[in-house]
């Protein structure tokens, strides 16, 4: 075997390698997802349905305790961040505006949902958490929780 064909197969290994660490970083998201979305759901509807909050009160209650549980699992186990120091304070920061807009767009997806597609707030609110969700994950993997090294600590 030369070693042009070598270093072919070693290319193609490094490849799949990759696509598989992108699937699983993907994977892990949506797991997180699914036990954020749980939270946010269960505090919305506390909120709206047993406290008599409006909508909109109870979407940022929710969505802050989701946020909370995400900046935690996300930041350690999805995109295995070992920020530590100074810097996991623009991190926050960062995450906490991504979280904003998010927040911003789930809030005006459900009044959006709810007057054009149904009166159903469960319809409304799983139309908000998909479009934030999305929003989130790129986000996160391209500005929050990435790999640059500066002054020896990452950023």
């Amino acid at each position: 075997m030369n070693m042009s064909n070598v270093s072919l197969k070693r290319k193609f290994i490094l490849k799949i390698h990759s696509k598989v660490n992108q699937l699983l970083e993907l994977v892990k998201f949506s797991i997180v997802g699914v036990i954020n979305t749980t939270i946010d759901f269960a505090v919305f509807f506390v909120c709206y349905s047993i406290l008599h909050f409006n909508s909109s009160f109870s979407q940022v209650f929710g969505y802050t305790a989701g946020m909370v549980n995400s900046f935690l699992m996300n930041k350690k186990w999805t995109f295995e961040d070992s920020t530590k120091g100074r810097i996991i304070i623009l991190k926050v920061v960062k995450f906490a505006f991504t979280n904003i807009i998010s927040l911003l767009l789930s809030i005006v997806m459900i009044k959006l949902s709810r007057l054009y597609l149904s009166n159903s707030i469960l319809i409304a609110k799983i139309l908000a958490t998909l479009c934030a969700q999305g929003v989130n994950y790129i986000l996160y993997k391209f500005w929050v929780f990435t790999k640059m090294e500066t002054n020896n600590e990452s950023i």
